[in-house]
C-alpha cells in the first residue's frame, strides 16, 4: 500500500511540475523591452514641406488571419488559427492589393505577423515591404516562444505593428505602454507599444512625428486610461516644440462623438469610448463613421447590419494639420477583421 501511495504521489508530483516548470520557461524566455528603445527602420528620399497635403492609411491587418468566414476564440468564437496556410496567402496578397490601391503616402499597419504560427510562420513584414515598394519601420508587441491557450494552443508569435512610407524618416521609435495583462498571463501576452517616427519639414524648423499604436482592448477600463495617458503625455511635448503630430491605429475604442453601430451582440465584445475631453489642447479627433472599421469575431460576418461591427481605428490630429478628409473604406471585411480608414491633411503654415 505505501509503495502504492508514493507511485501516485510521484505522479501527482510531476503532473503539478511541469506546468510549474513550463511558466518557469516562459517566464525566463519573457519579452521585456525597454521603455524607450531605437528600432531599424529605412527611409525613402521624398521630403515634404509646409503646404503639403499628405495621404495617411491606418489598417489593422489582423495578421491576415481572418477573412469574412472566421471567427476567434477571444471574441467568443471557436476559431484559433486560420484554416490554412493557403487562406493567409490569400488574405495576405488581398491586403496587399488593398494598399496599393490605397495609394497614401504614410500606411499604419497592426498586427503584422514575421514568425508566428498563427499565420504559418509567414513573414507578412517582409512581403509587404517587398510588394509595396515602401520604406518600412517595425516595432514588437508580441513576442512569445509559445502562447500555450487555448486548446489547441497557438503557439510561438513574433508581431508587432509596422508605418510604410516612401517619405525621408530621420528616426524611429519604440515607447512602450503599460501592460495590461494580470502577472500570470504576462508571460504570454503583448507588450503594447507605440511607433514613432520622425519625418522633417522643409522650410520649418520643426518634424512631422508620427505614432502607430495598437492600444489594449480585452482589459479593464483603468488600464486602457493608463495607456491613452502615455500617449497624450508623448503628443503633448511634441505639439509643445512646434512639431506636426499626426497619431494612427487601432485605439480598440469608440469615439464619442461619431454615430455608431449598436450593440446587438448580447455576449460578445463592448469597447469603450474615447471622448473629446480625454484629448489635449490643440488636437481633434479624425474618425469617420460613413462604415463601421471592424467587425467582431464572435460568428463568421454576415453583413454591416446583421452582424456586431464597431468603428474603433482612426486618427487623432494636433490642430497644425488641416484635416481634408478622413473616410473608412468598406472592403467588406474580406481580407482582415478591420477595413482601412484613409485621412488625408495639410501642413499649415
Amino acid at each position: 500500500m505505501k509503495k502504492v501511495l508514493k507511485i501516485i504521489g510521484i505522479i501527482l508530483g510531476i503532473i503539478i511540475l511541469i506546468p510549474v516548470l513550463f511558466l518557469v520557461y516562459l517566464r525566463v524566455m519573457m519579452y521585456e523591452p525597454e521603455p524607450v528603445e531605437a528600432v531599424e527602420y529605412t527611409t525613402g528620399s521624398r521630403t515634404i514641406s509646409v503646404g503639403d497635403t499628405l495621404s495617411v492609411l491606418t489598417f489593422n491587418i489582423g495578421y491576415a488571419g481572418y477573412n469574412a468566414g472566421e471567427d476567434f476564440f477571444m471574441d467568443g468564437g471557436k476559431g484559433v488559427l486560420p484554416e490554412s496556410r493557403d487562406a493567409v496567402t490569400t488574405n495576405l496578397s488581398g491586403i496587399s492589393s488593398i494598399i496599393k490601391e490605397e495609394d497614401c503616402d504614410i500606411t499604419m499597419l497592426q498586427e503584422v505577423d514575421v514568425d508566428s504560427r498563427r499565420s504559418y510562420h509567414t513573414n507578412e513584414l517582409a512581403y509587404l515591404a517587398s510588394s509595396t515598394g515602401k520604406a518600412r519601420a517595425f516595432a514588437c508587441n508580441y513576442d512569445v516562444v509559445f502562447v500555450p491557450f487555448p486548446i489547441p494552443p497557438t503557439g510561438k508569435i513574433y508581431s508587432g505593428i509596422s508605418t510604410f512610407t516612401d517619405l525621408g524618416v530621420t528616426e524611429a521609435q519604440r515607447i512602450a505602454l503599460p501592460e495590461a495583462a494580470a502577472w500570470y498571463m504576462s508571460v504570454a501576452y503583448m507588450k503594447r507599444c507605440l511607433l514613432v517616427e520622425r519625418i522633417p519639414v522643409e522650410g520649418s524648423e520643426h518634424e512631422l512625428v508620427i505614432i502607430n499604436h495598437h492600444l489594449e482592448a480585452y482589459t479593464d477600463e483603468d488600464k486602457r486610461d493608463g495607456q491613452m495617458t502615455i500617449l497624450r503625455d508623448l503628443i503633448e511635448e511634441e505639439y509643445s516644440k512646434g512639431n506636426y503630430v499626426l497619431v494612427g491605429g487601432d485605439f480598440n475604442q469608440e469615439f464619442s462623438a461619431n454615430n455608431n453601430p449598436p450593440i446587438i451582440s448580447e455576449t460578445g465584445w463592448i469597447p469603450g469610448i474615447v471622448t473629446e475631453e480625454e484629448i489635449p489642447d490643440g488636437f481633434r479627433i479624425a474618425a469617420a463613421d460613413n462604415a463601421p472599421t471592424c467587425r467582431s469575431l464572435e460568428e463568421p460576418f454576415v453583413d454591416n447590419e446583421t452582424s456586431q461591427v464597431y468603428i474603433i481605428d482612426g486618427f487623432i490630429v494636433s490642430d497644425n494639420l488641416e484635416v481634408k478628409l478622413v473616410e473608412v473604406h468598406d472592403y467588406g471585411f474580406v481580407y482582415s477583421d478591420h477595413n482601412p480608414v484613409r485621412l488625408e491633411v495639410r501642413l499649415k503654415p
